[in-house]
Order: C-alpha cells, then structure tokens, then sequence
C-alpha cells in the first residue's frame, strides 16, 4: 500500500467526524459564538478553506475568502456560510484532498517541497501538517459541543 494511500484513510476518519461535529449543531447555533473565534461557522470554514490551500500546488495566490465572498476570520456571523453550503465546500474539497494525495507516488510525498516551507521539508510534511491542522480545529469544534452540552462527534 502507498504511503498516500494510507494518509487518505486517516484523513477520512477525520473528515467523517468534522461531518458529525457540523451536524450536531442546531441551525440557531450554527452563526452564534461567546467569542468570534469559536463560532462553529467560522471554524468550519476556516478548516476547510485551508485544507483546500495546502492541497494546492503553491502557496502563492490563494483567494482566500473567495468561496463565500468574505474571509473567514473578519467576516460578520451573517457573512459565514450555512451548514449546508459548508457541508457541499467540504465535500469538494475532501474529493480534492484525496485525489490529491492518491495521486502521488511514495516518492512524490517524500519530495522536498519548497512552497509551503512552515510544514515541513517534504509534501509528507504538508499533508500530515494539514491532518493535525484539521484535528485541532475539529477538537475546538467538539469542545464547543461540550460547552453547549450538545452530543459531541465521535472520534474516529
């Protein structure tokens, strides 16, 4: 089996749970936050906005933002994208990310890549950087759940 192979399975547990974690927000709650940053629209988008830049080939250029008309970090809770137009940009874009890392021989992935040098040294480096990108931000979503004493997502 290729190292890339592999890497796509965990990030399909992953995305598996992040699915979980949107659904078990009530629609009322989905735009509300007690800060800016943990408005679970916010998180969301921002988790899929970058897995969509590091799947990319270079990190100069990227449209931050474009997708919804406003960057995730400055936009207005009424700016942030609905449950389901986060859910149909991640299904897009975890299609991509596992065309992406599919796509690559061992030694693609073990290649030096040079336009994402805070990753790491290697597209290993950025893949497995973008994995633990996405965990942080699905655990910040869980602990949200828990504030709100909802169901929280299973870890898979």
């Amino acid at each position: 089996m290729a190292i890339g192979e592999v890497v796509a399975g965990q990030f399909a547990r992953a995305w598996e749970t992040l699915v979980e974690a949107i659904h078990q927000f009530p629609a009322e709650q989905w735009r509300t936050g007690e800060t800016e940053t943990l408005i679970p629209a916010r998180l969301a988008y921002h988790l899929i906005e970058a897995a969509e830049f590091y799947s990319g080939t270079t990190s100069e250029g990227f449209a931050w933002g474009r997708r919804f008309g406003a960057d995730w970090e400055g936009a207005e809770p009424d700016q942030l994208p609905t449950q389901e137009q986060v859910l149909i940009y991640l299904e897009e874009t975890q299609t991509r990310v596992d065309a992406w890392l599919r796509g690559m021989a061992d030694a693609d992935l073990l290649a030096a890549d040079s336009s994402f040098l805070w990753t790491g040294s290697t597209t290993l480096d950025r893949a497995l950087y973008l994995l633990r990108h996405n965990q942080h931000h699905v655990g910040e979503l869980n602990a949200e759940l828990r504030r709100r004493r909802l169901p929280r997502a299973e870890w898979r």
